[in-house]
């Protein structure tokens, strides 16, 4: 028998043992009496078993059916909650939605976006875990997060799904009393002469460093720190010679000229987006699909 079906079978020997009859099951379900008495009928065939005792008036459960009624009870009580449940899911009362982001520093493009839906879906539980793109490609592959923002760039394979939803304007910072700002306007092969920060992304981010040394006419040299948190690399900037790229929803802003040398259109980076994936061969949920539209929307009306 097809699910549905059988369910609707239950659920008139279900109501047929609460009423004590087929009449009164029938008016209680909003249905014929020959439909409730076909589907006794059919699931008693199909079982072997007599469910009922037919008597003079109504009826009275057999001992394999008062075995059979609590279980089909418990069916139907499952059947219903987990209706419920989907139906909550769809209208995103209830859920939850996993979000990876690598690098870690793209955590602050979230930031709005996810309060504004933490206040849209109270409903729903929101977490946000970093990583490396190498780990939480894999995590969205395996089922184990819904989402992965990032660099469009970083996120572009073939079993990841990617959404572009903003240009990223990229500079490059030091310390303000670095050596480099004497020189006015220095070009790509005096900033690559001095130690570079670059986050964790694996061959990627290797690959993106590799080809602005080479357009700067120098052999590539592999990032001599290694980091995804801010913080820290405000720190070592501060403390070295060190210079950063860093990439921003807007051109470099006050509050980096006011921390650090910037340096804009110098280092010849690959044009760069901010983009949100999923898995290719799992297709976002409703929470999934709910947050990319803010995302996009924020950060739409941020530009």
């Amino acid at each position: 028998m097809r699910a549905l079906s059988d369910l609707k079978k239950l659920r008139h020997v279900v109501e047929v043992a609460r009423a004590g009859s087929f009449t009164a099951a029938s008016a209680a379900l909003a249905v014929t009496q020959s439909s409730v008495t076909k589907s006794v009928a059919e699931t008693e065939r199909l079982l072997g078993i007599k469910l009922f005792e037919r008597l003079p008036r109504g009826v009275q459960l057999t001992a394999a059916g008062e075995t059979f009624v609590p279980r089909a009870e418990r069916i139907l009580n499952d059947a219903d909650e987990l209706m419920e449940d989907l139906a909550s899911l769809r209208t995103l009362e209830r859920g939850k939605l996993r979000i990876g982001v690598a690098p870690a520093a793209f955590v602050t493009f979230l930031e709005s976006t996810v309060s504004a839906f933490a206040r849209v879906y109270p409903g729903l539980s929101v977490s946000v875990s970093e990583g490396t793109v190498a780990d939480l490609t894999q995590a969205a592959l395996n089922g184990e997060v819904d989402l992965v923002v990032g660099g469009v760039n970083y996120l572009d394979r073939e079993d990841m799904f990617t959404t572009q939803v903003a240009k990223l304007y990229s500079f490059v910072i030091a310390r303000s009393d670095h050596p480099l700002t004497v020189k006015g306007s220095p070009d790509g092969a005096e900033l690559l002469k001095y130690p570079v920060i670059m986050p964790e992304a694996g061959p990627v981010a290797d690959r993106v460093l590799a080809a602005a040394y080479q357009a700067a006419g120098l052999s590539p040299v592999p990032a001599q720190y290694v980091c995804d948190y801010f913080p820290l690399v405000r720190q070592l900037v501060q403390a070295t010679d060190a210079i950063s790229p860093v990439v921003s929803l807007a051109p470099a802003s006050l509050r980096f000229r006011d921390e650090f040398a910037v340096f804009e259109g110098v280092l010849l980076l690959n044009e760069q987006y901010l983009g949100v994936a999923h898995a290719v061969r799992r297709s976002p949920g409703p929470a999934a699909r709910a947050f990319i539209e803010i995302f996009r929307s924020f950060l739409r009306d941020a530009a």
